[in-house]
């Protein structure tokens, strides 16, 4: 339990930073104000970010900023003005880096078409770590169509823009709850669960409590899963890729003869990740139809 809470601390220390950096793309940032930003001290942060990211925080910035130019160069706003909306100087370092991250010049990537254009955004936005995960991915594409029985859990909810960054949140805090819980986990099921409400992208880390659905656990919500059928697919390997892994679901039920249903999207991981080899991690991807 150490170990994944441990974890989910750095990545909530990331996030915090990444949302730090992007709020201050236009300025001079220095490496000690993103650390402080991230709760951190400098020489624990740079460890934490290289590890998570595969890159240094500067090559962040510099990869961020870049990623910014491409929406305001696409909404045709002058180079110069684009150049320091971002926090470059002048247009010549800007055109210097845009050319290193991209290979074309700000000039030359408004004159491709939309498909390159598109393909060297989708390319740029993707870290490093992030196109490993991608490479690596392993699902099972075949999705075996199940009916779940009602479940009953206990979970933290949180929202926020992205399901990813409520998740963080949400387990984050959940694990820290769940440390101090008595009950009898054996036979529990450990769930992520996501649905969007008022448009807000609302997720709950939980857990099921098969022994005891009456159990009361302070901080954490009871509520009920109700029955329905899902379309499941099985992801192995690192948890870092469950948010790729249900793109490439929803690509295929809406390439499908499939119809999303209103039950909400479910991860359930069937092992655990204190004592199993991350390239073993079994986790189902289950997506709602009719």
């Amino acid at each position: 339990m150490t170990k994944i809470i441990q974890t989910h601390f750095h990545k909530m220390q990331l996030a915090k930073a990444k949302k730090f950096i992007r709020s201050k793309l236009a300025e001079k940032v220095s490496l000690d104000e993103v650390a402080k930003a991230s709760g951190a001290s400098i020489y624990h942060f740079i460890r934490v970010f290289a590890a998570y990211t595969g890159e240094t925080p500067f090559s962040y910035i510099r990869r961020e900023r870049i990623v910014e130019s491409l929406r305001l160069l696409e909404e045709n706003q002058n180079i110069t003005d684009v150049s320091l909306a971002i926090g470059f100087e002048t247009p010549s370092s800007f055109n210097k880096a845009f050319k290193r991250e991209t290979q074309v010049s700000p000039s030359e990537f408004r004159n491709l078409g939309k498909a390159e254009r598109d393909k060297i955004f989708n390319n740029l936005r993707m870290g490093p770590k992030k196109k490993e995960i991608i490479m690596n991915i392993n699902m099972e594409m075949k999705p075996e169509i199940i009916i779940r029985h009602k479940t009953v859990i206990y979970g933290y909810e949180a929202q926020d823009a992205s399901f990813k960054d409520a998740a963080q949140i949400a387990w984050q805090e959940f694990l820290q709850i769940l440390s101090k819980v008595q009950e009898d986990l054996s036979q529990s099921e450990f769930l992520g669960v996501g649905d969007i409400i008022n448009e807000e992208c609302t997720y709950q880390a939980a857990i099921s409590l098969p022994t005891n659905e009456s159990a009361i656990i302070p901080k954490l919500t009871r509520s009920e899963i109700p029955a329905s059928k899902y379309a499941k697919f099985l992801l192995k390997g690192s948890y870092d890729g469950i948010w790729f892994a249900f793109d490439k679901a929803f690509k295929f039920i809406n390439e499908g003869d499939y119809e999303i249903g209103d039950a909400p999207c479910l991860e359930v991981y069937l092992n655990d990740p204190s004592i199993t080899p991350e390239d073993e991690l079994m986790t189902e991807i289950l997506i709602p139809i009719k």
